[in-house]
């Protein structure tokens, strides 16, 4: 609602001073209508909290009456009955009826307190409806004793920080309340009078004298109020001061008129004028100890050349000009303290010559505006160390920030700009500074015990030390010295405790970074950087990179879990990783970028890791982490364009990465202690694919080995991790003290499925050995299988079956005597096809001695089941035998009967009868006696 007023505000104010003054005033109206119905905002929102108060105060005070009046009446009624039965004879108790009506004791009233608006109690006086006896009255409590005996809870006050809206209006308040009011109306008052008067006696024809006596009389009247207020400047300090500010405003405001307006005066003579005005108000600043006219005086002296400016003036003579004026605001720093008046000169003086430098500048012109800049450099070098030995000796500590940052962080630029890319006398300039700067740092810390500004000079000396050597390779001047800037700003504003600086300084860290982003080229080499690292782009990224930890550092060791802290941390890193990838991407061989890119990474995360052991740096852990995901992906990466991740230059980049993973999993275990499974586990994950790939690659490129011989050694890393996490080896979990078992179970389990889909996909492989001949079982595959299918059924023994029940039991040995079944099938089919010389395809089983070799296996199968479990008493086993049996009569009636003609079909058939006579036999029926697996007995 306050700002929706604000606003109606601001569009009925608009509209009303347009219409009434032709769209002369429309922006005073804007203003005025916004503060009117801001005013009005407030005063809705006090009204109804007012109104909320009284409503709240009516009913506390009702409720404490009502319930006063209850407690009354109660009270008075239990003393009227008591007098009742006093005076009754005890005979007549029993029979109330017989009691005469006349002797009957009226009931003495009570007195009734009628509850009134809360302006009309008066001290809670009881207001009597008949009278009565004293000693009645004075037996009834009143509602004072009463509210007295009632304690009260005083409500809490809420105390609301104020607004921004707040904090206007009360500064606005404070002005209008606080000082010589009075004088300060007066004169915003009289300017707006004597504009107006002006225009309307010119509009009117009334002002019918000369231009120039006008502006005269205006002149003399103007001065006759400036000695007057000379005058009364010890009687009446604040009016004197005001009236001599609006005074000598005026009198800049005519000598204005007669140059520009109406050509009275030359530019010359203007400038003068002009002049002598500024160093009147500068005089009487000084000589009454009055910012206020200072203030006024250098505002009009920095701009009085734009004033009477025609276009055509020297810039030897302008630059002069601010030199005496930077000369008068170092006097005037030598005695007083007033930084409003430095940071104005400092504003106009760089301000206004980076405009004319942007405008106006040609190289021709170096040699007559070099020694000014190096001269305002040299004034604002020399001002802030004025300003710190100008406070009292308990703030010699605060220092003018704006200043002694904010000087080279201009200079320099402005002086790159001047120099149009000459890198070599930059960083000569570079080298100066860095000299000047460390002499000015050794003397306030040496004589003048200056110690927070002694040491932001020895930082600046140190950034431009260090700013000089990428300036002697690159021109990317402004990056590097906003990024140091910004570093240093932060520091600062974290030793003053002050935000400002700080959030000055993470700007130039931004706008060092976009700098930098406005000339970066990916992958294109300028003439003179043709050396990796020893370049330009390489050096101005570091910078950028490494003040962005230097600040991650400083808000750390403030606060460790700011979130501020985070993401600088972030933002250096990711420079860290641009300068890197760029550094790469320019200057490595196209087939090595990958592997370069990797071990830069892998370093990365060592330093990371070293940082964070010695530093105690949580926000190293970042980059030492990084490496472990990073690895996966990379494998297949790297595989496909070397076709080995383990050969020529890759070996020494894996090398790398395996002790950077090592050395951060052993620094990483303080800080993340309940990550560190999830990194080993991806770390043993990593080295099993990056052997498994080169295994397989060496088997099918180095050897020219088959498929299978590939396969199987790009599984032996798997099924010897399985194995050595099976068996609880210390190597599994090096370097960690031991192996969780939650690590230990999801290893075996992922581990599992890899050998798992390995087994089952190996039923349906040819699985040729070459240059091995196949034999039965003795091949590769099978083995492989068989041994894989050992691995799987030891980690189900091994694991704790006393919390299982006998069912899932029963079930997980079901599952591997299906499979040993199946692979029992497979072998069939794979001997059948080596041995007879039949496709591996569908049509395999369209052969006789297909079909008759699988009848003598599973007859075989069956009846070892069979008999293994009478003989065992296991009756589940005895049935899972006959029920194979069943199979294979039910197939050699539906397929083997179709080959009785050939030779392998009647020996099935044969074989088959035979071993049903052999279980027949020795193992006719089921045991009757149940054995569990375990031995028991049921």
């Amino acid at each position: 609602m306050s700002f929706l007023l604000l606003l109606v505000g601001a569009i009925f104010g608009a509209i009303l001073c347009g219409g009434i003054f032709q769209n002369e005033a429309w922006g005073a109206g804007v203003v005025f209508g916004a503060i009117s119905g801001l005013f009005i905002a407030r005063w809705r929102i006090l009204a109804t909290r007012v109104s909320q108060l009284e409503r709240d105060l009516i009913a506390l005070r009702n409720a404490r009456i009502s319930k006063s009046m209850d407690s009354d009446k109660a009270r008075s009624d239990a003393a009227a009955q008591s007098l009742t039965l006093r005076d009754e004879p005890a005979a007549d108790l029993d029979f109330p009826s017989a009691i005469p009506s006349a002797n009957v004791t009226a009931p003495i009233p009570a007195r009734v307190y009628i509850p009134q608006p809360p302006t009309s109690i008066q001290a809670d006086q009881p207001i009597a409806a008949t009278s009565a006896p004293d000693a009645t009255a004075a037996s009834v409590p009143s509602l004072n004793a009463h509210r007295a005996a009632t304690p009260t809870t005083p409500r809490p006050v809420v105390r609301r920080e104020p607004d921004s809206i707040e904090r206007g209006i009360s500064a606005i308040k404070r002005w209008f309340t606080e000082g010589n009011v009075p004088v300060k109306i007066g004169v915003l008052v009289l300017f707006a009078g004597v504009a107006a008067l002006i225009k309307y006696a010119a509009d009117q024809g009334w002002l019918s004298l000369p231009i120039e006596l006008r502006l005269a009389a205006i002149a003399a009247a103007t001065l006759a109020a400036l000695v007057f207020a000379w005058r009364k400047r010890e009687q009446n300090r604040s009016f004197a001061l005001s009236l001599q500010g609006g005074c000598i405003g005026i009198l800049m405001m005519l000598v204005f008129s007669a140059f520009r307006v109406y050509h009275l005066i030359p530019s010359g003579a203007a400038f003068a004028l002009l002049l002598i005005l500024v160093v009147g108000i500068g005089v009487l600043a000084v000589l009454q100890d009055a910012i206020a006219l200072a203030v006024l005086g250098i505002i009009g002296g920095f701009l009085s050349p734009i004033l009477v400016s025609t276009g055509g003036g020297s810039h030897v003579a302008l630059f002069s000009y601010y030199t005496l004026l930077n000369a008068a605001i170092l006097g005037i720093a030598w005695r007083k303290p007033w930084r409003v008046l430095n940071l104005i000169g400092f504003a106009f003086t760089f301000g206004i010559g980076s405009a004319w430098g942007v405008l106006s500048y040609q190289p021709q012109n170096l040699a007559s505006t070099e020694p000014f800049l190096i001269l305002f450099w040299l004034f604002y070098l020399a001002i802030p160390v004025l300003y710190a030995l100008r406070q009292a000796p308990d703030r010699r500590d605060f220092i003018d920030s704006t200043l002694v940052f904010g000087t080279p962080l201009i200079a320099f630029p402005l002086l790159a700009g001047l120099l149009h890319g000459d890198r070599l006398t930059l960083a000569f300039s570079a080298v100066i500074a860095a000299a000047v700067y460390t002499t000015l740092a050794w003397v306030l810390l040496r004589r003048f015990s200056l110690k927070l500004l002694g040491e932001s000079h020895a930082l600046l000396a140190l950034g431009f030390a260090t700013l000089a050597v990428p300036l002697a390779l690159s021109a990317r001047t402004t990056a590097c010295a906003w990024a140091l800037e910004g570093a240093a700003l932060v520091w600062l504003g974290l030793r003053q405790q002050r935000r400002l600086p700080r959030w000055i300084g993470y700007v130039l860290q931004l706008a060092a970074a976009c700098s930098l982003a406005l000339h970066f080229d990916p992958g294109h080499v300028p003439v003179h950087e043709t050396q990796a690292i020893f370049n330009g782009t390489f050096f101005c990224a570091l910078l950028i990179s490494l003040a962005g930890f230097v600040s991650a550092r400083l808000l750390s060791l403030r606060d460790s879990k700011a979130p501020l802290s985070h993401a600088m941390f972030w933002w250096a890193l990711g420079w860290w990783y641009l300068l890197g990838g760029n550094e790469i991407h320019t200057f490595a061989a196209e087939n090595l970028k990958t592997l370069w890119a990797f071990g830069f990474v892998s370093v990365s995360a060592w330093i990371g890791a070293e940082l964070l052991r010695r530093l105690r740096w949580q926000d190293c852990a970042l980059p030492a982490v990084i490496i472990f995901p990073l690895a996966l992906p990379m494998i297949g990466i790297i595989a496909f364009e070397q076709h080995g991740p383990l050969e020529g230059y890759a070996i020494p980049v894996w090398a790398i990465w395996l002790l950077a993973a090592l050395r951060s999993l052993h620094n990483l275990q303080p800080a993340l202690s309940k990550g560190m499974s999830v990194l080993q586990f991806i770390f043993l994950w990593a080295l099993v694919l990056l052997l498994g790939a080169e295994f397989g690659h060496l088997a099918d490129v180095h050897f020219s080995l088959a498929p299978i011989w590939v396969v199987l050694a790009g599984l032996l890393p798997f099924a010897t991790l399985f194995w050595l996490t099976l068996e609880r080896k210390s190597l599994v979990h090096y370097p960690l003290p031991v192996l969780g078992d939650s690590l230990r179970t999801a290893l075996l389990a992922t581990l599992g499925i890899v050998l798992g889909l390995f087994l089952l996909l190996g039923l349906f492989v040819e699985g040729h050995a070459t240059p091995l001949p196949y034999v039965p079982l003795l091949n590769p595959l099978e083995l492989a299988q068989c041994l894989v299918a050992l691995l799987m059924l030891r980690w189900y023994r091994r694991t704790d079956h006393n919390s299982g029940s006998a069912i899932s039991q029963e079930s997980g040995l079901r599952v591997f005597a299906l499979f040993g079944f199946a692979l029992l099938t497979s072998i069939t089919l794979r001997s059948v096809h080596f041995l007879a010389n039949l496709p591996w395809n569908e049509h395999l089983f369209d052969a006789t001695v297909t079909q008759a070799s699988l009848s003598l296996v599973w007859s075989a199968v069956g009846i070892a089941a069979m008999l293994f479990g009478a003989k065992r008493k296991i009756r589940g086993v005895w049935i899972g035998g006959a029920a194979l049996m069943g199979v294979v009569l039910v197939k050699l009636i539906l397929i083997d009967r179709q080959h009785l003609g050939d030779l392998p079909g009647i020996l099935s058939f044969l074989a088959v009868g035979v071993l049903l006579l052999v279980v027949g036999y020795f193992a006719p029926v089921p045991p009757r006696k149940l054995t569990t697996i375990n031995g028991d007995s049921e």
